[in-house]
């Protein structure tokens, strides 16, 4: 839905009764996903989206569990197939940061709560930065120092006005200009990785293991999938998962798309789950009913500026609207 039709429409989605939105549309799984929570500011990540303080984080999973019982993946692959069933949710974190470990899991294993952490395997033990946090870290550094802004804004030749999109719009096949603008404002992404837990180590992860949380792969990464051959998708998604089964003695074989799955022929899924030895594949286009089974979409949580009741509320109204026009399915 565009932001200005939701906020638009945000009255009367939060006057809707979320139980009878949920019969209506007679969809009883949700896969809700966050990236991280944190008590404070993070630089390489506030000016890409939203990070859930510890209490922002524990309100949303009150209100979750209002309406969903929580289950691990193995426990949705095992009765998906049951028609009507129980409302259940499955909860995920992609890019293995490290807020997961310190305030993320202790939660949920205290209340019970099954869910599922998605790893980039370079970034594990903060040996790389993901390319996306560097653009971030440049708009912060441009926001705190007018002479790297003007740095900046000289180098890419573009009005100041125009830097912050600018630099949001650098993608992943242009990720060394980041390097470059970063050597242009004296900005260490090395540096920053030292001094800052930004992602799990892998005692964390094996923790996580121990703790019984789920492990899965999400690129090597973060790679735009969009912008790979079919066969370099597969190659991505297999190495990634063999890797972290190699290191971290795992057994599933979990895969969540980074970005989103747009972009992914239905052929490379087919293959991955019938041939490639993927259980399951999970993207982030939320609500949406796809016609192959093992592949799953997610919903965002940080998608919009609200609470989790009025997430939910928005994406199932969306379902909803979108279903008289045909569009609540996955289309290739």
């Amino acid at each position: 839905m565009k932001e200005r039709i939701r906020k638009t429409l945000n009255p009367l989605i939060r006057s809707m009764n979320l139980d009878r939105l949920i019969r209506c549309s007679g969809q009883n799984a949700l896969f809700p996903f966050y990236h991280t929570v944190s008590s404070e500011a993070l630089p390489h990540i506030r000016h890409l989206y939203r990070v859930l303080k510890p209490d922002e984080f524990e309100e949303d999973l009150e209100e979750l569990l209002k309406y969903f019982e929580p289950v691990s993946l193995d426990a949705f692959l095992e009765q998906r197939e049951v028609k009507g069933g129980r409302r259940t949710m499955v909860l995920s974190f992609d890019d293995g940061l490290a807020g997961c470990h310190s305030y993320i899991a202790p939660l949920l294993k205290k209340k019970g709560i099954p869910a599922a952490f998605f790893l980039n395997n370079k970034f594990i033990d903060n040996r790389a930065l993901f390319y996306r946090y560097k653009a971030s870290l440049l708009i912060h550094q441009a926001r705190e120092d007018c002479r790297a802004r003007e740095q900046i804004a000289a180098f890419l030749k573009i009005p100041e006005e125009q830097l912050e999109t600018s630099i949001r719009m650098i993608a992943y096949d242009q990720r060394a200009l980041l390097d470059a603008l970063g050597r242009e404002v004296g900005l260490d992404y090395s540096a920053y990785l030292r001094s800052n837990a930004v992602y799990l180590t892998s005692v964390e992860i094996r923790e996580l293991l121990a703790w019984g949380f789920d492990i899965g792969a999400h690129s090597t990464d973060h790679v735009d999938f969009s912008r790979l051959e079919a066969d370099e998708m597969i190659r991505q998604v297999r190495s990634s998962i063999l890797d972290l089964q190699q290191r971290f003695g795992i057994h599933t074989s979990f895969f969540a798309f980074p970005f989103t799955s747009d972009g992914v022929p239905k052929k490379v899924i087919e293959y991955l789950l019938e041939e490639g030895g993927i259980t399951i594949l999970l993207g982030s286009a939320g609500l949406k009913r796809t016609v192959i089974p093992g592949f799953i979409e997610r919903l965002p949580m940080e998608k919009y500026e609200t609470a989790a009741l009025e997430t939910i509320k928005t994406e199932y109204f969306t379902y909803l609207l979108k279903r008289m026009v045909g569009r609540h399915r996955l289309r290739y």
